[in-house]
């Protein structure tokens, strides 16, 4: 993996609690950390990240690469330049145990 592909700043973000203007509790979102990555569009139908997300239900499936992060969990969202994905999977690149493969559905672009 060539670190220089790593050129998109990402936060990650957990789900907590929040208390709205009334004072009542709400899901929300806090940020636990921010990253260099890239992200990539699945388009190859041969591709098996392709076969997951279909399985899966996802409209909109992207690749996002990190560095490894043991604070990833799979109930966190990642932002990037206003956009918002959703992770669904993840796992260590090939042949690699220092990057991690995220397999994500795009937020808000499909209608």
């Amino acid at each position: 993996m060539n670190p220089g592909l790593l050129r998109h700043r990402i936060t990650f973000q957990r789900k907590t609690q929040v208390q709205d203007e009334e004072g009542n509790w709400v899901e929300g979102y806090e940020n636990a950390f921010t990253v260099w990555g890239s992200i990539e569009g699945i388009v190859s139908l041969r591709n098996p990240e392709v076969t997951i997300a279909g399985a899966r239900g996802i409209q909109a499936p992207r690749k996002i690469v990190i560095r490894e992060n043991k604070q990833l969990r799979r109930d966190m969202r990642a932002i990037c330049d206003g956009r918002i994905f959703n992770v669904v999977d993840f796992g260590y690149a090939k042949n690699s145990k220092a990057y991690i493969e995220i397999i994500c559905d795009e937020v808000g672009i499909n209608g």
